[in-house]
C-alpha cells in the first residue's frame, strides 16, 4: 500500500482526492494538510511514500514547503497545479525545485478529478514503486555520477542540429543541460511532454538562466545556431526545408505516441532532413515516446545520447531507445551538455 500525504487549503479538495486515491485500494492517504506548514510537519513525522502538494495555500505556501522538504526530508511530490500563466509559473519552479510531476486542479467539479483517477494512480504507482527518486534540487548529486560514457571516448564531427526529448523529470534535466551549453551551439529542438502554457512558462525560466536563447517555438520559426526550441504544449513541431533555411512548423492537435507534442513526430523530420550531422539526445521520462524517431535518426548517421539510468528520474524512454540500439552512449545527466559540446565541437566562449 502507498502511503500519501495531500497538501491543499481546499478541505473540499482534500476530501474528493483522498476518496479517489483510496478508491483504487493501492494508495491510503495518511496525512492532509491545509498548509506548506502542515505538510512539512507531516512529511518529517509521517513519512509518506509520496506528497501531493498544491503551491497557493496559506501560512507557508507549497513552494517554501518544498524546498525546506527537499532539504530536510526529501521524497517525490506531486504538485496539484492550476491551468493558468500565474499556476504554469510557478509549477515550473516546483519543477526545478525537486517535485517530480503535476497534474491539473479540476476546473468543472469534482467528476472531472474522477474521470482522470486512473492515470494519476498509474503515474502515482509507477513514480513510488518503479521508479527512482533523483533529488537534483537541492545541490544534491547522484550517487553513481561517476557512471557512464567516457567524454574522453566522443569525437567531434560538423554537426547542424540537436534534437531533444523528455519527459517526467524532464524539467529538472534540462536546468542541468541547456544552461550549460555555449551560445555558439547549433539550433536546439526539443520536446518535453507538457500542456500548454506550461512550456511557455518553461521556456521563460530555461531562458532566463541559459547562455542560448530559449523561446516557446513558433509555426515558421526559422533555426539558427543559439536558439533553443522548445515545442508548445498542445501541437505538435517538426522540420521542413523552406529555400534556404529550414523551418518549424507547429501545426496539429493528434496525440503520436500517446502525446502532443510527441518526440517521435520530431525526431522522424530530424532523420528526414538530417543525417550524420545531426545528434540525437533522450533524457528521463515515462513511456516509450522517441524509441522510433531515434531509431530512424541513428539509422540515417545521427549520434544519440541517452541519459543513464542512476541519474533518470524515470529510466522508461532512454531505456526503450537504448533496448532498440539507438543510443551511441549514455551518461549522467551533468555530463550531458559537455558530451553535445564534445560531439558537436561547439567551443564554450564563457560569455
Amino acid at each position: 500500500m502507498i502511503h500519501a500525504v495531500i497538501a491543499d487549503d481546499s478541505a473540499f479538495l482534500r476530501q474528493v482526492l483522498k476518496d479517489v486515491l483510496e478508491s483504487s485500494r493501492k494508495i491510503t492517504v495518511v496525512g492532509s494538510a491545509k498548509n506548506g506548514k502542515e505538510a512539512l510537519e507531516y512529511v518529517r513525522s509521517l513519512k509518506p511514500d509520496i506528497l501531493i502538494l498544491d503551491c497557493e495555500m496559506p501560512v507557508m505556501n507549497g513552494l517554501e514547503a518544498l524546498r525546506r522538504i527537499m532539504t530536510e526530508c526529501p521524497l517525490p511530490v506531486f504538485i496539484f497545479s492550476s491551468l493558468a500563466s500565474e499556476g504554469s509559473s510557478v509549477t515550473i519552479r516546483a519543477l526545478e525545485y525537486g517535485a517530480v510531476d503535476f497534474f491539473l486542479k479540476p476546473t468543472r467539479g469534482a467528476h472531472e478529478l474522477s474521470s482522470i483517477a486512473d492515470e494519476l494512480v498509474r503515474k502515482i504507482e509507477f513514480i513510488v514503486r518503479k521508479s527512482k527518486f533523483v533529488n537534483f534540487a537541492a545541490g544534491q548529486r547522484p550517487v553513481a555520477i561517476a557512471k557512464g560514457g567516457s567524454l574522453d571516448s566522443l569525437s567531434s564531427r560538423k554537426i547542424d542540429i540537436v534534437a531533444m526529448g523528455s519527459s517526467t523529470g524532464g524539467v529538472q534535466a534540462a536546468m542541468n543541460v541547456v544552461p550549460l551549453l555555449p551560445k555558439e551551439t547549433k539550433p536546439v529542438v526539443w520536446v518535453q511532454h507538457m500542456p500548454p502554457y506550461f512550456t511557455k512558462s518553461f521556456a521563460e525560466r530555461l531562458n532566463a538562466t541559459s547562455r542560448m536563447e530559449v523561446k516557446e517555438a513558433q509555426n515558421g520559426d526559422i533555426l539558427r545556431t543559439g536558439c533553443c526550441y522548445l515545442a508548445p504544449g498542445g501541437f505538435q513541431m517538426k522540420i521542413r526545408k523552406a529555400s534556404q533555411h529550414m523551418q518549424l512548423v507547429v501545426d496539429g492537435q493528434e496525440k503520436v505516441s500517446g502525446h502532443c507534442p510527441s518526440c517521435n513526430v520530431l525526431f522522424d523530420s530530424v532523420a528526414e532532413f538530417y543525417s550524420n550531422n545531426a545528434i540525437g539526445v533522450i533524457l528521463t521520462g515515462m513511456g516509450e515516446d522517441g524509441k522510433d524517431g531515434l531509431v530512424k535518426m541513428h539509422h540515417n548517421g545521427a549520434y544519440v545520447i541517452g541519459q543513464n539510468e542512476e541519474s533518470c528520474v524515470v529510466y522508461g524512454m532512454p531505456r526503450a531507445a537504448h533496448l532498440a540500439g539507438a543510443v551511441d552512449a549514455e551518461f549522467d545527466i551533468h555530463r550531458i551538455a559537455h558530451a553535445i559540446m564534445r560531439v558537436g565541437g561547439f567551443q564554450d566562449s564563457g560569455k
